[in-house]
């Protein structure tokens, strides 16, 4: 008997996992296809003279190995995982939690406890409040953002220095989000491992999928768009299925029509609702929701430095107090393959306050070898990378909270636009592929077409 057939939309981390997850099971015939032509999306990289340009993310799992993504990603198929340890998928703990820049001196720590010294005691006194805090669900229709919320127990300095993370992780500051969301992110952050470094970069990730995949008789399709979802009847030869999508390959003007009985989208809401026909019914308040939510852009800049640095740690650095710029990591000090033999690479990321992208690079690079006293005897920049509008596609701020589920049967949503609730980065995707396959699942008997 035939197999179900399950359409994955866009090969970044969400569609990618999400595929393995159901590959896995050996129910489904699953395909999966990105107009791209490279897999990974943000979490991947690119070559550069033997440095390993990342092309969104900054080569840190943020959690390490208690976070959703290691879970997902390493944890044992009996507990929810895809067991990519045996694909060769490793992770690299960085050398310290966390550090921080500050009137041109670095500090390090090896626990969220080693920051607290760094300021006045109110912060330390006032933290199991924090930890304290019910926030494992929004707060329903807050009024108050996170900074506000924060002030009631911590100091301005220390604020700065949360601050400064956010910015970096999470292109937002926290009086642009909900005190909810900026509770529960700094609990996930405050309870987990310290950050930890993919061997072999994010592309070690994505190249250990790619591998379980074929392993499952999976299909990856690069260079192919989803141009329209319509419902199954809509053409002869996909009448036995639940959609009928249409699919150009790049270079080609017309589309082919190809079935499916599930669909889990990876390119963002704004996509799957502008390929959806109207023969799907989309609530007017998702449709409200979707439209009013604003992308968030971001700036990263990638530097090759020598090794005669006076910094000698992955730890991620934050640098608080700034207009822009919210920190840096030198990921090599965990993964030497990530540059060249005898160099070093320091990615660093700032939020885009003002939508004049090539004067906040000019402003940003300022701030950076103002800050970082070192940088301009010991570093050269490699190149710097944006996104913003619609690249990439699927990326929605903290606190949006989006749905998965759109109201229409055989379809869920997977990536940065569906973020678990106070999840950030890549874990925040992990949180939500478990249960939106396992929705995807239960909508589909096993081994029979609908």
């Amino acid at each position: 008997m035939d197999k179900s057939k399950a359409v994955v939309i866009g090969a970044g981390l969400g569609g990618l996992t999400s595929a393995a997850m159901m590959s896995q099971t050996g129910n489904y015939d699953v395909t999966v296809y990105e107009r791209m032509s490279f897999a990974g999306g943000r979490f991947t990289q690119h070559d550069h003279d033997g440095f390993q340009i990342p092309t969104g993310a900054v080569h840190t799992i943020p959690h390490g190995r208690k976070g959703p993504f290691a879970k997902l990603i390493l944890g044992k198929k009996n507990k929810g995982g895809l067991d990519l340890g045996k694909r060769g998928v490793e992770f690299l703990p960085t050398t310290k939690f966390a550090g921080m820049m500050r009137e041109g001196k670095h500090y390090a720590s090896n626990s969220v406890y080693g920051l607290l010294p760094w300021f006045p005691i109110r912060n330390t006194l006032n933290m199991p409040r924090l930890l304290a805090s019910r926030a494992k669900r929004p707060w329903g229709d807050e009024t108050v953002d996170g900074r506000t919320w924060l002030r009631k127990m911590f100091t301005d300095d220390f604020i700065d220095f949360l601050d400064a993370f956010s910015n970096f992780a999470i292109s937002l500051r926290f009086d642009q989000m909900p005190a909810s969301t900026v509770a529960r992110m700094l609990q996930n952050s405050f309870w987990s491992d310290r950050p930890h470094i993919p061997k072999g970069g994010c592309k070690g990730v994505i190249d250990g999928l790619r591998s379980e995949l074929r392993g499952n008789g999976a299909r990856l399709k690069l260079s192919h768009e989803v141009t329209e979802i319509l419902p199954g009847e809509a053409e002869e030869e996909t009448k036995k299925n639940r959609f009928c999508i249409g699919i150009r390959r790049r270079g080609r003007e017309s589309p082919t029509w190809i079935g499916a009985d599930s669909i889990i989208h990876n390119g963002g809401h704004p996509n799957l609702l502008g390929s959806l026909s109207d023969d799907f019914e989309v609530s007017e308040e998702v449709r409200r929701r979707v439209e009013n939510t604003q992308a968030v852009g971001g700036i990263g800049f990638v530097f090759d430095l020598d090794d005669k640095i006076p910094q000698r740690d992955s730890g991620v650095t934050m640098i608080p107090g700034r207009e822009r710029v919210g920190g840096y990591i030198i990921p090599t000090f965990s993964e030497p393959d990530l540059a060249p033999e005898g160099r070093h690479m320091m990615i660093t990321h700032q939020y885009v306050p003002d939508p004049s992208v090539k004067s906040e690079i000019s402003k940003g690079r300022d701030e950076i070898f103002e800050a970082i006293p070192w940088l301009s005897d010991h570093g050269e920049e490699l190149c710097v990378h944006t996104y913003h509008r619609n690249w990439p596609c699927n990326r929605a701020p903290m606190g949006a909270e989006l749905p998965s589920d759109i109201g229409v049967e055989g379809i869920r949503l997977v990536g940065d636009g569906v973020k678990g609730h106070g999840w950030m980065m890549i874990e925040g995707i992990a949180s939500n592929v478990p249960r939106a396959v396992d929705e995807i699942c239960t909508s589909m008997e096993p081994g029979i077409s609908p």
